[in-house]
């Protein structure tokens, strides 16, 4: 049976802080913390178990953080291989309305800051893993000091492995990751499919279509733009 694997550079927590009386500049209460493992692909390899399939998350973890984000992620049951790198895992800020219990606001902190060298250990873990038939999802941001061609580079070699190809990319990681062909999929959202320049350059309203185009024309099987609660 094939596996879906996830990759995710910019892993981190996301803690939740449920309040009342939010006034800026003033104080109000918190009512509930929660925190949890966080990055695209987590929470990819996430719902994907939770719909029954055979899945393993890839990710960098700081060293620091390293004991205490593995141990979550075992406790939840979700086969990981995390490799550590040097720096601390980012905390973003979710603040919840208590009384209408939506989010209010979301803060995102900076990720690593790394080297090609940081990441091949997880390069070389991910291409060993893979078996012909595995579907692989390159998910998220790229740390800070990894070149724009990062997700390309690594999606070309899961290829090479007989893996199919999910690219979740932003910015200029998207824009490279248009050169490699035969990917399954890319999905970028509304906003980031903006990083495109020809998509950014074009009437708002025919944006997705230009989009579309792109992806198909680059030989994706399925070109996605994720919409949020709109679909894709």
């Amino acid at each position: 049976m094939s596996v879906l694997r996830t990759v995710t550079l910019n892993t981190g927590y996301e803690d939740y802080y449920t309040v009342s009386g939010l006034d800026w500049g003033g104080v109000g209460s918190m009512h509930a913390y929660r925190s949890v493992c966080s990055g695209k692909g987590i929470s990819c390899a996430r719902a994907a178990r939770a719909l029954g399939l055979d899945t393993v998350a890839y990710g960098l973890i700081g060293r620091g953080d390293e004991p205490d984000f593995t141990a979550r992620l075992e406790a939840e049951g979700l086969a990981h291989a995390m490799a550590p790198v040097p720096g601390r895992a980012r905390h973003n800020l979710t603040l919840i309305d208590g009384e209408g219990e939506r989010v209010a606001a979301h803060f995102v902190a900076a990720g690593y800051t790394l080297d090609e060298e940081d990441i091949a250990p997880l390069a070389e873990r991910l291409l060993g893993d893979i078996v012909p038939g595995d579907l692989v999802t390159l998910n998220g941001s790229l740390p800070g000091g990894l070149p724009a061609s990062t997700w390309a580079d690594l999606a070309l070699a899961a290829q090479a492995r007989g893996a199919e190809v999910i690219i979740d990319a932003q910015k200029l990681a998207l824009t490279a990751a248009l050169g490699v062909g035969g990917l399954l999929a890319f999905k970028p959202n509304e906003t980031e499919v903006l990083a495109i320049p020809a998509v950014a350059d074009a009437p708002e309203a025919e944006r997705l279509r230009v989009a579309l185009r792109l992806f198909e024309k680059a030989g994706a099987t399925l070109p996605l733009v994720s919409l949020g609660a709109d679909g894709v």
